[in-house]
């Protein structure tokens, strides 16, 4: 499985998530902080002529190169206004090139964290979203959502006991 961890600040909870997240299951991880990749210009060249590469030259070919050659995607974020942060979502959108047919039968597992609470709406719209891209593109759904809430450590070490728990349930 492939992370791509999502948050712009270095070190802080997603990123601690994202690491602790890659120990259990021995996955690589990608932080998308570091990529140099533009958004998707929606010229259609991978679909066509590229046959499932883009035409910007930037980090984006390893990444694609990492999904296709992995059994699943980790996406972990911190919520920014209900969705991910731009940084993971420019990666997302570049997923794209990918051929069809290319995420069928991988696994998708969505980890975000918030200041919310675990039951708040953000958490079951996010989960709502990836639950339909997943099943859309044929891939193997899981969510958890955390709530963290900047300096609550407490709240952190119960995430992280939770996080085991689904590590678990995604290698499965």
């Amino acid at each position: 499985m492939i992370v791509i961890a999502g948050s712009p600040r270095k070190g802080m909870y997603s990123d601690r998530i994202a690491e602790r997240f890659a120990r259990l299951t021995g996955s690589k991880i990608i932080y998308a902080r570091n990529l140099h990749i533009g958004p998707c210009r929606a010229c259609g060249y991978c679909k066509g002529i590229g046959n499932g590469t883009c035409v910007q030259k930037d980090d984006m070919p390893s990444v694609l190169e990492s999904v296709r050659t992995s059994d699943g995607i980790a996406l972990i974020s911190p919520v920014y206004w209900w969705q991910v942060t731009a940084q993971i979502k420019l990666v997302i959108d570049r997923l794209y090139a990918l051929r069809d047919g290319e995420l069928r039968g991988k696994k998708l597992a969505v980890i975000m964290n918030g200041e919310a609470e675990e039951s708040d709406a953000e958490y079951r719209i996010l989960s709502e979203q990836f639950s339909e891209m997943a099943e859309y593109l044929g891939m193997k759904y899981s969510f958890l959502g955390c709530g963290t809430p900047e300096g609550d450590e407490a709240a952190f070490a119960a995430a992280l006991e939770k996080l085991d728990g689904f590590a678990a349930i995604v290698q499965e």
